[in-house]
């Protein structure tokens, strides 16, 4: 039977930012086992025009990254057109589309990182954003290993999206996962000790409906160690501060609250803006 392709496709622009992206991609590539593309688009007006004798840039990232991942098969495309809209057409045929939180070079023509948010809004396939990504540049900055990978869930169905994601993450890692839930009460006018009681209750609650939630992904990964926070608090900042210490947070690109017609939720929106590890949004 042949194999059906379907690479991971990492944006360069130059920085090392996006150097630092290109060596996650490798990473995921090698677990998907799937070809690298990279791809450096140089905004210039034609649309998706290719510029073969441009190369150079993506060429040198394309190094960067056999060195990382000996044997893994890598080819790279230079275009003209604006890198967001190229990326979200290019993902149409990818397992992964990967880039910089924050970038410049080739991806000049657009704020800085609104690539990113548009690629999580309207990819094909799932978006790795990868924040601070000039750690991981250089020779010595070896990937993190160990850290549990984290999923914010809110029992949507685009949070199921983010859990088959992330268990997924998690076994081809082999390291924890940690699913957190945020949750916060009505407001009422009891006393201190009714509003205690209440609380109790709901956070019981909410417990046993994030432990129903992931049972039947606990089935599928049973080698996954798996650890349930229900959270107190607004979502955003209980993820941020919950991501500190994993591997990556992996998110839906919207969950229950919000208008349906909108592409990428604000809880989403906003861990990206400031999570301090890399983002997976899970994106069909």
């Amino acid at each position: 039977m042949t194999a059906i392709h379907r690479p991971v496709i990492v944006g360069v622009d130059g920085s090392e930012a996006s150097l630092g992206a290109v060596r996650w991609a490798a990473d995921e590539a090698v677990r998907l086992r799937q070809p690298l593309q990279i791809t450096h688009a140089l905004g210039a007006p034609d649309p998706f025009e290719q510029a073969p004798d441009e190369h150079e840039l993506a060429s040198r990232a394309a190094v960067e990254a056999r060195g990382w991942q000996p044997g893994l098969h890598v080819t790279t495309c230079t275009w003209h057109g604006g890198p967001a809209r190229l990326l979200v057409e290019q993902s149409r045929h990818a397992s992964l589309v990967v880039v910089a939180s924050r970038g410049t070079g080739g991806f000049h023509a657009l704020p800085v990182g609104s690539v990113g948010v548009q690629l999580a809004a309207h990819a094909h396939c799932p978006v790795l954003v990868v924040h601070s990504g000039e750690r991981w540049a250089g020779p010595s900055g070896a990937l993190p290993r160990y850290r549990p990978v984290l999923v914010g869930t809110d029992g949507s169905a685009h949070a199921q999206a983010a859990i088959e994601l992330a268990f997924a993450e998690a076994a081809s890692r082999d390291v924890d996962l940690t699913a957190v839930r945020a949750w916060q009460e009505a407001r009422d006018h009891r006393d201190h000790r009714g509003r205690a009681a209440r609380r109790d209750h709901l956070a019981d609650d909410v417990q046993r409906a994030l432990a129903a939630e992931l049972e039947p992904w606990r089935a599928k990964y049973p080698a996954v160690r798996v650890e349930l926070r229900s959270v107190h608090g607004a979502a955003v900042p209980v993820l941020i501060e919950e991501a500190r210490d994993a591997l990556m947070v992996v998110l839906g690109p919207r969950g229950t609250g919000g208008f349906g017609s909108l592409r990428l939720g604000s809880v989403t929106q906003q861990v990206l803006d400031h999570a301090s590890v890399p983002v997976l949004v899970a994106r069909r």
